[in-house]
């Protein structure tokens, strides 16, 4: 748990909340998103997290859930109309933050953080990454956010260890003398062995390694072993990169069109689905005819074999190889793509809701910024809460408590109990921040290893100093300038990639070359400086 002082009491003391009378109870609308259960409302109106939070601050939230699918639909109508609930949840929301606020619709919450929000303040002080992405460049915030302690990586490269252990007899020996494939050669003594295999076992349809259809992984994966980045991303020196326009580009194509005319890259991936983060070819992968992709942290291990139909894998994550021959002698730091928090996962206080409501809510939801409320609002409740006393807890085998009095350690029942998920207790769509708790011992895996942990510690292994920040701001000129150029570029851009790689297109440093200039031509400089703009003013938040 990251140290900020513990100042809720003096902030409810100094609104009144907390007095020897009782205060009455004020009621909320509130426009949120719910879960995928048969009655959203009901779920949120039994939770013994929310029973617990509402009796302690004496509050209580009349639910508004919209349909699942409709949600985008719904928060535009409530923002066109102006019958605003008192609190919303911004997760469909797609104006920007500031204009509601000048248009007279939420809230800013910046005047309140010292006197009713004394811990959200003191994290973002002393979390200036947060900060950078929840204030907007006028100083101003306007979100209760949910803030991630320690985001895990949910996904990234994996390969079939099984193949290679099965091609050599169990001795499995990359050339640089690493456990895992770390360099460029070590990913081709894998792929030769699982073309040789996909071949010996008499397979039609196969792939060694899956691209997406744009030729290229757009955040990174990969092509971040030949020192640049997929798309945006920041260099050494602090200045924005393209790396689709970067001369380490040109070792990037020869070395896949290299791969790909050896049939090491799956022959039909420009036909694929351009959406990598789900497989672009599910029958490959899950019928053990695939070697590497960009796969899941529910994939890893043993999860993917099918034992009755002698289907036996063992899916391992991998970092991107590094391009020694040129000079790489390590990937750039482009894995650690989750963001702690945004300006769309969070609660924003509309105008609908009065001063006396909106000084009673504030220092509510400071709360779970404090130890016990997010641990509260992350795992659920302790027998010293009281758990005892809502049937959830009883009903589901954990009489006391899903978590350990005043700590983020698993109850005994809760942490054996593989009926129950780990968010059974949870009310994770609340603003506050999200704990970093350890796996449960049910979560392991059989043969005992973390695989959640194995995954983040393998794709996060490089840092993430070469990210972009998606949560950057820019100004509606802005904005629309980047769109325009940032189409025109990629849809020159990626059937070249694709052409360049399936010898359809002269690979040469001549058309190369031409290619960069193109680039150019459409754009490319003025798109940068404008992300560096953004970058800069980005950057300069966290210092205030």
């Amino acid at each position: 748990m990251k140290k900020w002082t513990t100042l809720v009491l003096a902030a409810l003391m100094l609104v009144g909340i907390v007095s020897c009378a009782a205060a009455d109870t004020l009621s909320y609308t509130v426009f949120q998103q719910g879960d995928d259960v048969p009655n959203p409302v009901e779920a949120y109106e039994v939770s013994g997290v929310i029973r617990y939070w509402q009796d302690m601050f004496d509050i209580d939230m009349e639910w508004q859930i919209p349909p699942q699918g409709s949600e985008a639909e719904q928060m535009n109508l409530m923002l066109g109309t102006g019958d605003y609930t008192d609190i919303m949840d911004m997760s469909f929301n797609t104006e920007s933050l500031s204009t509601l606020c000048d248009d007279g619709s939420i809230y800013d919450l910046t005047p309140y953080l010292d006197t009713l929000m004394p811990n959200y303040k003191a994290y973002l002080d002393a979390n200036p990454d947060v900060k950078s992405a929840l204030f907007d460049d006028t100083g101003r915030i306007y979100l209760v956010a949910i803030v991630q302690e320690n985001p895990k990586q949910w996904g990234g490269l994996v390969y079939c260890r099984d193949i290679l252990e099965t091609m050599t007899g169990g001795n499995v020996a990359f050339p640089s003398g690493s456990e895992q494939p770390a360099t460029i050669e070590d990913w081709e003594y894998m792929l030769d062995l699982m073309t040789q295999y996909f071949k010996a076992a008499g397979m039609t349809d196969y792939a060694g390694l899956i691209l997406p259809a744009t030729g290229y992984f757009s955040t990174g994966e990969l092509i971040s072993g030949f020192g640049i980045g997929g798309t945006d991303y920041v260099k050494a020196d602090g200045t924005v990169g393209f790396g689709i326009a970067e001369d380490n580009f040109y070792n990037y194509l020869v070395k896949m069109k290299e791969w790909y005319e050896k049939g090491y890259i799956y022959a039909d991936f420009a036909s694929r689905s351009q959406d990598l983060f789900y497989l672009p070819n599910t029958a490959l992968t899950y019928g053990g005819a695939a070697g590497v992709w960009f796969g899941l942290v529910q994939q890893l291990g043993g999860t993917m074999s099918l034992p009755e139909y002698g289907l036996n894998m063992n899916v391992l994550p991998i970092g991107a190889p590094a391009d020694t021959a040129n000079g790489v002698t390590a990937p750039i730091g482009t894995y650690l793509a989750a963001t702690r928090a945004t300006t769309n996962s969070g609660w924003a206080i509309s105008t609908a809701c009065s001063q006396e409501k909106l000084e009673r809510i504030l220092p509510a939801l400071d709360w779970f910024f404090t130890p016990e409320g997010a641990a509260t609002r992350s795992m659920g409740l302790s027998a010293e809460q009281g758990a005892a006393n809502y049937e959830e807890y009883g009903e589901k085998g954990c009489p006391n408590g899903a978590r350990e009095n005043g700590s983020i350690l698993w109850t005994a029942e809760m942490n054996t109990n593989t009926e129950l998920g780990q968010y059974e207790f949870s009310q994770n769509r609340l603003p506050g921040l999200v704990v970093d708790y350890a796996t449960r011992t049910c979560e392991l895996s059989a043969d005992g290893v973390d695989y959640t942990a194995l995954g983040h510690q393998t794709w996060t292994q490089f840092g993430n100093s070469a990210v972009y920040p998606y949560v950057v701001a820019f100004t509606p000129d802005e904005m629309e300038t980047v769109n325009r150029l940032s189409t025109n570029l990629q849809d020159y851009a990626h059937p070249m990639i694709v052409n360049f790689i399936m010898g359809r297109e002269e690979l040469t440093p001549e058309s190369f070359a031409a290619y960069q200039q193109k680039l150019h031509d459409l754009g490319l400089d003025e798109y940068l400086t404008i992300k560096q703009a953004a970058l800069d003013r980005f950057n300069a938040r966290a210092a205030k």
